[in-house]
This record gives structure tokens, sequence and C-alpha cells, in this order.
């Protein structure tokens, strides 16, 4: 079975190396769409280059497109990709959550898929935080405390100026959801130097705490999660994504990647987020029904944010009506 065809759109110098080389890694980066390259020091090894969209659909035949763009254009984006016939994926926000059950209703009759998740979510040390919890190794969670410090990139466009970086928050929404489930209720504080400090709730009411800061030292960057259950473990994710879960003197789970032989695509997730974006190409796969529960978990943290007051999580099945006709893209 010949490897996929794969095409990148945005700008490869802002997306992450580990992506493309992801990306690679699992399929033909058969080419790269990016209407402004001359910013680009070095372009990509994608057999084609394009500065237009429709052309690249057209003439290269991906079966399937990443995305790396501002958040503006990613609807407009996706939509496109989708009337080609083109599967998508996003390591971020797509739109608004109201938009995505839109694009996802457009997928299912293309019979194509949009998927939106964090990479992080394909980390070693994320999966075996959920094997153990799922398996019941690690107790009823009682507290949840997340950390999150980017390197403070540069971030295109207007609609991205809040304190944090839209795809950090939905990041942290997204790793919540996988590992305790959904957000019910948040309440924010937002600092100007750019930091939020977000506590709430999941449906299953378990205090959250998620603590995420847009640029910070590099010591500092990374991911941390600590989780408590009721019997007492303890279950931690350090930055460096060593895991280390036990209670007292007992170890239930200990990972530790080597700082030598560990592949940064690997612990980060892209290598997992990439299989699975191939692994979906034209299986027929249902889109995952988690994203829009992620995207109004975001759009709570980010509302709570701008107003300082506790937002009320909205529920993808409480919104939708199935009544109602699905109004126009």
């Amino acid at each position: 079975m010949n490897p996929p065809r794969l095409a990148f759109v945005g700008s490869t110098h802002l997306a992450s190396p580990w992506l493309l080389h992801a990306l690679r890694r699992h399929g033909t980066f058969e080419a790269v769409c990016d209407e402004n390259p001359r910013r680009e020091g070095r372009l990509p090894q994608a057999r084609w280059t394009y500065t237009d969209l429709d052309s690249l659909l057209r003439e290269a035949e991906p079966d399937g497109v990443v995305l790396h763009l501002p958040e503006r254009e990613r609807h407009r984006v996706i939509k496109r990709c989708l009337s080609a016939g083109v599967s998508v994926l996003i390591a971020g926000v797509p739109c608004t959550a109201a938009k995505f059950e839109r694009l996802s209703l457009i997928a299912n009759l293309a019979g194509q898929r949009v998927i939106a998740v964090s990479p992080m979510r394909f980390a070693p040390a994320i999966l075996l935080a959920r094997r153990l919890i799922e398996s019941g190794r690690f107790g009823q969670p009682m507290s949840i405390v997340l950390r999150s410090t980017r390197r403070g990139a540069p971030r295109e466009g207007l609609d991205d100026q809040g304190p944090v970086p839209v795809d950090q928050v939905f990041e942290a929404a997204d790793l919540l959801h996988v590992i305790a489930g959904a957000l019910s209720e948040v309440t924010c504080v937002a600092q100007p130097e750019g930091a939020v400090l977000s506590v709430g709730r999941t449906t299953t009411n378990t205090p959250v705490s998620i603590l995420l800061h847009a640029s910070g030292p590099p010591e500092t960057l990374g991911l941390e999660l600590e989780m408590r259950s009721i019997d007492g473990s303890c279950l931690r994710i350090e930055r460096s994504g060593a895991l280390n879960c036990g209670n007292g003197s007992r170890v239930d789970a200990h990972y530790q990647p080597s700082l030598v032989t560990s592949d940064p695509a690997v612990e980060l997730g892209y290598d997992g987020l990439m299989g699975e974006f191939v692994r979906q190409l034209g299986s027929g796969c249902p889109l995952d029904p988690t994203t829009p529960d992620i995207l109004f978990a975001a759009e709570a943290i980010l509302s709570s944010a701008r107003t300082g007051r506790r937002v009320q999580v909205k529920s993808a099945e409480a919104e939708r009506r199935p009544s109602d006709p699905v109004r126009g893209v």
C-alpha cells in the first residue's frame, strides 16, 4: 500500500519542525502552500510548492492536508479542502464550536475527516496516564492541576490577542477532557503580562486548576500535570515528559524518556497525531464527538478571562437540536 500524499498549508517557518518531521515519516510530502513564500528562510523538501490553495488541491491531489494558519483563516481553508474532497488535520483550534458542528456535517457528507486535537494528547506520558485511569490502577481523581508555559512565539492576526494564545487554551482543554472528562464551569483571572489562572470543575465534580503562561524562561517551558486521587495516590507528569504514579513508597508506574535516544516528535505527540490522521484517511471512522465539547471549554476559559466571571461550559449535546434546520456554513 502506497503511503498517503500529504500537503502542508501555512508557514513551515512558524510550524514545529517535529510536525513536519512526523508528516514526512507517515506519508509522502507532496506539496506545500504558503501565500507568502518569501518570508521562508528555506523551502521544505516537498515535491511541489504553491502560493494558491486551489491550485494545490487541483494539481497535487493530496489525500490529506495539514494546516498551520492564523485562526481567522482556518475555517475558510478547511471548507475549501473539504469541498475538494480532502481531509484536514489541524493541531489546534479549527474555528468556533458552532462552526465546527457545520464543518462536521460537510465532512460526513463528503466522506472526509476533520481532526482538530492537541499533539500532546498522543505524548507517551499522557497515553500512559489515560491507561492508568481507565484501568482503575489510579483511583478516582480528587484534584487536577495543569501548568503550561510557552516560548512566547509571535502571534499572527488580530483575532488571537488574548492574554495567552488560543491554541494554548485549546491544548489545556483537550488534555483535561481526555484525562478527566468535560469541564462544567470555569472562573479565570487574566494577568497583563500574559498569564491566565483558571479554576473550575469537571462534570464529575473534580476540582481543576489551570495555569497558562504565554511566555517564560527556558527552564519553565513545557507542560506539567499533577493529579491526586481519593485513595491518596499521586500522578505527576513533568516538563521533561517523565511520569511518576504511586502512593507513598508504592510505585504504580514510571516513565522516563531518554535524553539521548528519545525522538522529540514522539515525546511531543506529533508522531502519534500524524499516525492517527493517516489511519483515519479513507477509513470511514466517525468524527471525534468530543471536539465540540473541547471547543466549548476553550471558549468558556477565554470568555471568563475577559470578564473575570464564572462561566458555565456549554455541552455539544445540549446545544444540538435535531429539529432545527442546519444553517448555512
